[in-house]
């Protein structure tokens, strides 16, 4: 059906532009958090949104994103908050962002990956939002774990807003609509 890819840097305002949108068809929301909470912090920002969300919505965390997808109930409104945060788990499960690592074939599953999540969420019968940290406008980071994480978010967005029929960049709490 449609794939919205909502783009933004940190702290933008994209999550709730996201929900927003998720809210507009009516139809149950299911929330795909692909991520593993390691530290009180992170625990934190994890309830804070689940507080912003309405009880009905359920939430799935799950790494496998196209195995989510594909799970979904029928006709139901996907919510994929976030890519980058998708990223960061399959390269620090592959061990790609330890120093000196070398995140090849990490990166290229996360190709393939964001390649399959694009086919399925087009042919799935329910609207799918991805939210995306838009990242990487400053200088070229020392680390090659951080450059290898700004590599693959630039080549799995195009690849998702390539595919997508609407994608938004949201600034300051200010959403701009892509052509």
């Amino acid at each position: 059906m449609a794939l919205t890819l909502v783009l933004g840097p940190r702290r933008s305002g994209k999550s709730p532009i996201a929900e927003a949108l998720a809210r507009e068809p009516g139809a149950p929301v299911v929330v795909l958090a692909p991520l593993t909470v390691t530290d009180a912090e992170m625990a934190a920002r994890v309830a804070a949104h689940q507080a912003a969300r309405p009880a009905a919505w359920a939430t799935v965390e799950r790494i496998d994103v196209v195995g989510a997808l594909r799970a979904a109930p029928p006709g139901a409104t996907i919510l994929m908050d976030s890519l980058g945060t998708w990223m960061s788990e399959v390269l620090w499960r592959a061990g790609a962002l330890e120093d000196g690592a070398d995140g090849a074939a990490a990166a290229a599953e996360l190709r393939a990956a964001a390649r399959a999540f694009a086919a399925v969420a087009r042919e799935r019968p329910g609207a799918t939002i991805v939210v995306a940290e838009e990242a990487g406008w400053g200088p070229v980071p020392p680390s090659a774990a951080t450059r290898l994480w700004l590599d693959v978010l630039g080549d799995t967005a195009q690849t998702l807003g390539e595919a997508a029929d609407r994608a938004l960049l949201v600034v300051a709490g200010r959403v701009v609509e892509l052509p």
